[in-house]
């Protein structure tokens, strides 16, 4: 029964260890655009995927309670006109009660939960973000003999960032020109989690649990560690604005050089948090009623094991006056959701996949994202 409460607990609280390059945070908006969103982000979530990007705020926004969560998505989606059609997939309908069942049904599927939170101010060229990002799952491999692949992350700190402005494109009464920008980023995090992989059948896990008295001993003997550290970012951004027309080229080094931790507490070691370099270009016309943008990236370019094809991202979004539409393709899986806006409420739900494994499409995870915004404050440019 401990071996059985302990598995329970860590497919809640874990996170699995598969090839997935773990980014400190994601934007909703950015995965439902096969996030494509270097030479985008344009919402709360700036600092996060290019801070020379704040070179394009043009006054005030403050988003203090926007929550998301991304688990599986355990959806079968018929969405063709003859038989359209959305349900529970044959894994998770009639989903069994016993361990053995479970155990059955989960062998082979990545589970997932994201929970993260991200409170954000934007001022000018200036941004920060107070950020909390928990990361689990559970991965289990082998009928013939069950491992357990097993990864918990929680991240909390804040990030800061300015950008420095080169050129009048894009301001005054006559927007038309060119603009290019350098942001600098910067954020102090505690990093708290464990990773490793453990044999159902061997004894090992199960002398773990029988020498542990509660479940902070047991994820200490599973390998949990605590840390802080500092990181730093560096981005740039070309604009070319034609009236209502802008044609963007950026990039972001992002965590450069590793951000690395100095432990605080537990016996091993804590995982950097990995440096990326991305690359983009987006095509963004503001007619109005309208708003579309068009993006395409290169993402994570440092990164030599993973497949080319992997890392290119595609991504469209259509704003309209009270929904916003997105869809994307991210490394060979396809991403799309919608957005809802009324009054102060702006909720958005997605889909999308990621790859898992190291060759182009050798393992999907596929994932749903949700997220709602209560209280926005947006000011145009004073």
């Amino acid at each position: 029964m401990k071996l059985l409460g302990a598995l329970l607990y860590f497919s809640i609280f874990i996170n699995s260890a598969l090839a997935e390059f773990s980014f400190l945070h994601r934007s909703p908006e950015a995965l439902m655009m096969g996030d494509a969103f270097t030479a985008v982000a344009d919402d709360e979530n700036t600092l996060f995927y290019n801070p020379a990007a704040l070179g394009r705020n043009r006054g005030l926004s403050i988003v203090p309670l926007k929550p998301n969560i991304a688990v599986p998505d355990v959806l079968d989606k018929e969405l063709s006109l003859d038989n359209p059609g959305v349900g529970i997939s044959d894994r998770f309908e009639d989903f069994p009660s016993d361990a053995e069942g479970i155990a059955d049904r989960v062998l082979g599927y990545p589970l997932y939960l994201e929970v993260a939170a991200a409170p954000s101010i934007k001022l000018l060229n200036f941004g920060f973000n107070f950020f909390a990002v928990s990361k689990t799952s559970m991965d289990l491999q082998n009928a013939i003999h069950p491992v357990l692949n097993i990864d918990y992350r929680l991240d909390r700190g804040f990030i800061t960032g300015y950008a420095f402005n080169f050129g009048n494109g894009g301001q005054g009464r006559n927007p038309a020109g060119h603009r290019s920008t350098i942001g600098i980023g910067l954020k102090t995090m505690n990093r708290q989690g464990l990773t490793g992989t453990f044999d159902l059948f061997g004894t090992e896990l199960l002398d773990i649990i029988q020498d542990s008295d509660d479940y902070k001993s047991v994820r200490k003997n599973l390998g949990y560690s605590k840390g802080s550290g500092f990181g730093f970012d560096l981005g740039f951004e070309h604009n070319i604005f034609m009236g209502p027309t802008r044609l963007t080229f950026g990039a972001a080094w992002l965590d450069i050089g590793n951000t690395s931790f100095d432990k605080d507490e537990g016996d091993f070691a804590i995982p950097d948090q990995e440096q990326s370099l991305n690359l983009g270009a987006s095509f963004n016309q503001d007619l109005g009623l309208l708003d579309y943008t068009l993006a395409i990236d290169y993402s994570n370019a440092l990164d030599v094991q993973s497949a080319t094809a992997s890392k290119v991202k595609l991504g469209a979004r259509a704003r309209l006056p009270f929904i916003d539409l997105y869809t994307g393709y991210n490394g060979g899986y396809a991403s799309w959701g919608l957005g809802i806006k009324a009054f102060f409420v702006d909720l958005k739900l997605g889909f999308y996949g990621i790859e898992l494994g190291r060759r182009f499409r050798q393992r999907e995870g596929k994932r749903t994202v949700l997220t709602i915004s209560l209280a926005e404050i947006n000011f145009d440019a004073f």
